[in-house]
């Protein structure tokens, strides 16, 4: 798209949930290059400042920031004080990266339940409240960032990939409904990316990992193209074999995957599928 489509289609505002760091702040400087206003949700104010000097330095947009959890019971009354009665023509949810990995029962009940909050509850509020704005409107976009995690369930991480199942299968549903409507919906899933959240989960990274730049401007790219796009030709590989093989084999190799991500042993456990 050039500049004033992008501008057209989506602006005059983006609300970038997650937008603080990695990949949600690579999508706002791509964003204001196009001359959108920001809106940048996050749970810490110090990492939402720094973004928005960053972005003020680079561009003449208009950036607003506003430390907000996106797993709070009270989550949509604050995002209506929040936009107000803003036109925002574009939601990018990017929240909801694995902060470590545990065996399920060996993990909280509040961490599980925390997980399906941010990466289920929080999307649908969001999209809810202002996908519908846009439907009304005859255009905008909503991008759901998912992950690999997502294609198929793996030990360690088990509420994790459940939760980015989640947000694959609600963007597929979401563009069947809106996008006759002129809405362009996206399930954007990324593989390892090298980002400040996967740094602190001590995430230990292939020399295949993705730069957040990357996988934004795949995402960016792909909206209005397709209902799901995985980011990285390597990714995209890698997401075909796991759908073409047997249910045991890519859950084996996401336990693998998600063990040897976080340092921890994965034993090998014969499954019986029915």
């Amino acid at each position: 798209m050039n500049s004033k489509s992008m501008y057209e289609r989506y602006g005059p505002w983006a609300l970038i949930a997650g937008g603080s760091e990695g990949i949600g702040l690579a999508f706002a400087h791509q964003l204001a290059a196009q001359g959108i206003n920001l809106i940048l949700l996050a749970r810490t104010e110090q990492a939402l400042a720094e973004a928005a000097k960053e972005l003020r330095s680079a561009s003449a947009v208009q950036v607003r920031t506003h430390a907000l959890d996106l797993t709070a019971e009270d989550l949509l009354l604050r995002l209506n004080e929040t936009t107000g009665d803003l036109e925002i023509g574009l939601l990018i949810y990017n929240a909801g990266a694995a902060h470590g990995a545990d065996l399920f029962h060996d993990a909280s009940l509040d961490d599980a339940l925390h997980l399906v909050n941010l990466n289920c509850r929080g999307p649908v509020v969001l999209a809810h409240a202002l996908g519908g704005k846009m439907r009304d409107r005859g255009r905008g976009g909503i991008i759901l960032m998912s992950s690999m995690s997502g294609l198929s369930g793996g030990a360690y991480i088990a509420a994790y990939t459940a939760s980015k199942s989640f947000d694959i299968t609600l963007a597929e549903a979401l563009w069947a409904e809106l996008s006759p409507l002129g809405v362009d919906v996206l399930g954007l899933i990324a593989g390892a990316t090298d980002t400040p959240a996967m740094g602190r989960a001590g995430v230990v990274l292939g020399q295949n990992a993705m730069q957040s730049r990357e996988v934004a401007l795949e995402g960016l790219a792909a909206l209005g193209r397709e209902p799901v796009h995985v980011a990285g030709e390597g990714n995209r590989t890698f997401a075909g074999m796991l759908r073409s093989s047997e249910r045991q084999q890519p859950i084996e190799m996401m336990s693998q995957g998600a063990a040897a991500m976080f340092g921890k042993t994965y034993p090998h456990v014969e499954l019986s599928i029915d």
